[in-house]
């Protein structure tokens, strides 16, 4: 029996539908939490796993904290369910975009099933690019279903060799014990927790100053700010990861603001210049 493997909860509902539509009742394991930020380790033991949710807490604003702690929480039950029925005698097929996320997902589960079990890897950024042209999805959520499909010709075998080169880069993910990862010379790299602040900080300065905005003294919507930033990435950035970013500039005086912090449709900000004090 084959099972597809697949990292984000936007990135299972392409590939669910993608079989479905091939009407293909293969089993789909989905790897709801983002491992492109927060503490790493074997999530398959409670104390790791209890560990990372802890993290979780302490990043999620209050809105988002209701449901993503009860959907990680499930994400990792269902992953312990199935690591547990394994047999030996399946097939995995791993479906990966060219995001720190899926890769650092992928050197997981490597490291902690069995190194037996047959499995083939879907680089889909690039293959999708190959085929198609011209759109380069940065995620497997990025793609369609019909397109995602036809990709499936192009796995390729995992061999001993590859597998090992990703387990030693997740051994020194561990090693890094960081908060925060990238994608950098095929690899996946840790990076300080603050890595994106200073490129948060100069598109905010540049929004605060548009036209629109002169009215309200600067102050612009967060959720601006947050759309703005991921637009301009190479690689795929959460929407939730970059609004704790901006809070995180907040508490550090950064940013000043006006409203709650509940959730960034919520309040609007605005960076603190030189000399200038909060209230």
């Amino acid at each position: 029996m084959k099972t597809h493997i697949v990292f984000g909860h936007s990135s299972g509902s392409v590939l669910k539908e993608a079989l479905k539509i091939h009407k293909l009742n293969e089993n789909i394991v989905v790897i709801g939490d983002d491992l492109m930020w927060g503490p790493l380790g074997n999530f398959l033991l409670k104390i790791d796993l209890e560990e990372r949710f802890i993290w979780w807490e302490q990043v999620l604003n209050e809105e988002d904290k209701s449901f993503a702690t009860t959907y990680l929480r499930s994400t990792y039950k269902n992953l312990l369910d199935w690591v547990n029925s394994l047999t030996g005698e399946e097939t995995l097929m791993f479906w990966v975009g060219d995001s720190p996320t899926e890769y650092t997902g992928l050197m997981f589960l490597l490291a902690n099933i069995p190194k037996t079990i047959p499995a083939s890897i879907v680089m889909v950024s690039s293959a999708y690019h190959k085929r198609y042209g011209r759109f380069k999805p940065l995620s497997v959520g990025e793609t369609i279903p019909e397109k995602l499909f036809p990709l499936m010709e192009d796995a390729k075998s995992l061999s001993s060799r590859v597998r090992v080169g990703y387990l030693k880069n997740w051994a020194q993910l561990l090693e890094d014990n960081g908060l925060l990862r990238i994608r950098k010379n095929r690899q996946v790299e840790t990076v300080s927790e603050t890595y994106f602040d200073e490129e948060i900080l100069n598109l905010a300065k540049k929004i605060c100053k548009e036209k629109m905005y002169s009215k309200f003294d600067g102050f612009f919507p967060a959720a601006r700010l947050v759309g703005d930033f991921i637009g301009r990435q190479k690689q795929k950035v959460s929407d939730i990861s970059i609004e704790w970013r901006i809070r995180c500039l907040i508490q550090n005086g950064d940013f000043t603001y006006k409203g709650i912090l509940t959730h960034m449709r919520f309040y609007n900000i605005k960076p603190v210049t030189t000399g200038e004090t909060i209230d």
